[in-house]
Formats: structure tokens, sequence, C-alpha cells
């Protein structure tokens, strides 16, 4: 209702325009005038009509698209609002990436030392059974070189002594040996 005094006004106020500069006017541009005069009152009442017809219909529409528009800017402001969680969620993500970061430095560090500890360990224990071993297998090589040098100095014993008792012995004192040697293989 408001509107459509506010469109009379408005036509009221254009005629009376109107109809000023038509009385300040001189008597040649009357035509002028007078043409100028019906095309607004034809104006007018063209806009009279044309509201009448579709007035409540062009004011829903406005009123829709104002409303759209202000659905518009609140879904914005929303979508905005969001944004800025978003955002923030981001940055604190991008804070914590260097605390992860060091985390995961420190991390790697002590696997890495733990697994340093661990080679080193095997190491010793691989070396402490190599050693073992060396020592097992000197001790067998003395062993065998120990038993290799009896041997060899028990023939030279059994050599020598030969040489010794065939130097000094004689053929009834083997003849004895030998009767001895007998004598100590029956009894035993």
């Amino acid at each position: 209702m408001k509107r459509m005094t506010v469109c009379w006004m408005t036509v009221l106020l254009v005629l009376a325009a109107t109809g000023l500069a038509f009385a300040a006017s001189e008597g040649g541009d009357m035509a002028k005038w007078k043409d100028f005069m019906w095309r607004v009152i034809n104006f007018a009442i063209f806009v009279g009509i044309l509201y009448l017809a579709a007035g409540k219909r062009i004011g829903q529409i406005l009123t829709s698209r104002r409303e759209k528009i202000r659905e518009d800017l609140l879904d914005l402001d929303h979508r905005r609002e969001e944004a800025d969680k978003k955002l923030r969620q981001v940055e604190a993500q991008i804070k914590d990436l260097d605390a992860q970061r060091e985390k995961i430095l420190v991390d790697f560090q002590a696997q890495g030392e733990a697994l340093k500890k661990g080679i080193i360990s095997q190491a010793h224990e691989k070396a402490e059974q190599i050693k073992a071993q060396a020592q097992n297998a000197a001790a067998q090589e003395y062993k065998l070189a120990t038993e290799k040098l009896r041997e060899e100095l028990s023939e030279m014993v059994i050599e020598a002594a030969e040489k010794m008792i065939q130097g000094q012995l004689t053929k009834e004192g083997h003849e004895k040996m030998i009767q001895q040697s007998l004598t100590r293989v029956v009894l035993n």
C-alpha cells in the first residue's frame, strides 16, 4: 500500500512539473509541451495499468529476489565462517607438523641408536665366538703338534736305543731279551 502511494505521488509530481514547465513557456513551444504532457500521462496510465495487472506478481518477484539475496548473503557468511574454521585447523596442523617432524626425527635417531647398539652387540658376540673358535682351533693344533712331537721323539728315542743296544747287545743278550719279552706277553 505504501508503495502505491509513493508511485502515485511520483506521477503527480511529474505532472505538476510538466504543468509548471508548460506555463512558463512561450506560445511557440506549446505544441511540444502538450505532446510531452500527453506522453507523460500516457506513461503514468501505462504504469498504473501495469501495476494493477501485475503489481502483486512484480512485488512478489522483487520480494523473493530480495529474500534470495538475503539467503545468499547468509549462506556466504556461513561459508566464510566454515572456511575460517578450516583455515585455523590447517594452520594448527601446520604448527603441529613442525612438532611432529621434530618428534619423528627424535624417534628415528633413537631407533638408529638402538639399531647401532644392536649391531655392535652382535659384532661383539660374533667376535667372541670367532675368538673362542680360534682358541679351540689353537688348542687342537697344540694338542696335535704335541702328540706328533711325542711320536717323533719316541721314534727317535727308539732308534737311538736300538743303535745303542745293537752296539752293546750280543747274540746271547739278544736271545735273553726275546725270552723276557715272550714271558711278559704270556703272563699278561
